[in-house]
């Protein structure tokens, strides 16, 4: 835990590979009732019987909510205003008059609209506050739940950080890239009329123009796996996934050729399937015999060696003579 992090959950949020990751944000419903979502910082015997606890509601993702509206058939999912979020540590007093949950709030309510979902059963805040005396210093809900040792107990200090036990490391955790997006596309499945496709605003459009080279920058620079290379016996380039696509717009930016258009309005048709992009016949170059698909008939290396020498000559037959030696004054006189 790095020093001064409040736990808020905004940084996963808006970590496009899925890196980040923060406790407390995977929830179930636990009440046949209206589902309801609390803040931390709000006293636990204050929170209605059953709701679902998380360390800062503007850490909840689109992904999470969806899930929620799919669990809740038709039950009201509300979000707890309590009126704490100004005063908040989580960066709330930055912005006083927005609460830090509308952002995803207006996502999911925008894409909910596009399935079809019924306006009643949308995620929405509500307004139930609590006088600010009542609200929990510091994080609150890990000091209930942190395991704390037996000095700690002794003397109240309930520490949140503790030495790595002795033995051999975990393993690390199994890829997650694109596991948020996938999740949400699953709820929202579940969710949408069923002769009602999911919002293609979802599904960014991606081109490539002739002046590509396939030289694959973008496809490395990918975040979520969205755009790779592949190659068979005769060919090679690029292979798109609409549905892993979040438009994040680096590879239309790195491209060497600029060659690559992003549409991710939704406004122009995409195939929702994985598709291939860009094909380039496999040449051999003449000059080393190296395999490439560059549209040249030589290997991009073999290019970059002939414009070097090609420069190195110009710029060396374009020296100006040396100039012969002036007479002086009196010479030119006489």
């Amino acid at each position: 835990m790095v020093s001064g992090c409040v736990d808020c959950g905004r940084c996963a949020l808006a970590c496009p590979t899925e890196a980040l990751s923060v406790p407390g944000f995977d929830i179930t419903p636990t009440t046949s009732g209206m589902i309801s979502i609390d803040c931390w910082r709000v006293p636990p015997r204050h929170s209605p019987s059953g709701a679902m606890r998380v360390p800062c509601l503007g850490g909840l993702s689109t992904a999470v909510l969806a899930e929620l509206t799919a669990e809740a058939e038709g039950r009201p999912v509300a979000l707890l205003d309590r009126g704490f979020c100004a005063r908040c540590q989580a960066g709330g007093s930055k912005h006083p008059d927005a609460h830090p949950a509308e952002t995803v709030i207006d996502a999911i309510q925008r894409l909910l609209e596009d399935c079809g979902v019924a306006p009643t059963t949308w995620p929405r805040l509500v307004a139930l506050p609590l006088p600010a005396t009542r609200m929990v210093k510091g994080m609150g809900e890990p000091l209930l739940e942190s395991r704390v040792s037996r000095r700690a107990l002794f003397t109240g200090q309930a520490l949140r950080t503790s030495q790595p036990a002795s033995g051999p490391r975990a393993a690390p955790p199994a890829q997650t890239t694109g596991l948020g997006r996938q999740r949400l596309l699953a709820a929202l499945q579940r969710l949408s009329a069923a002769e009602q496709p999911l919002p293609a605003r979802l599904f960014p459009s991606l081109t490539a123009g002739s002046d590509c080279a396939d030289h694959g920058i973008c496809a490395s620079a990918c975040p979520t796996g969205a755009l790779t290379g592949y190659a068979d016996d005769t060919a090679r380039g690029l292979h798109f996934d609409a549905a892993a696509c979040i438009a994040c717009d680096l590879c239309t930016r790195l491209c060497p050729e600029q060659a690559l258009t992003l549409d991710g309005s939704g406004e122009t048709a995409t195939e929702r399937t994985p598709q291939r992009l860009t094909r380039h016949a496999i040449r051999t170059c003449p000059e080393c015999g190296a395999e490439h698909s560059n549209p040249e008939p030589v290997c991009p290396a073999c290019r970059r060696d002939r414009d070097f020498a090609r420069s190195a000559f110009l710029a060396f037959g374009r020296q100006p003579p040396a100039s012969s030696p002036q007479p002086d004054a009196g010479e030119a006189g006489s």
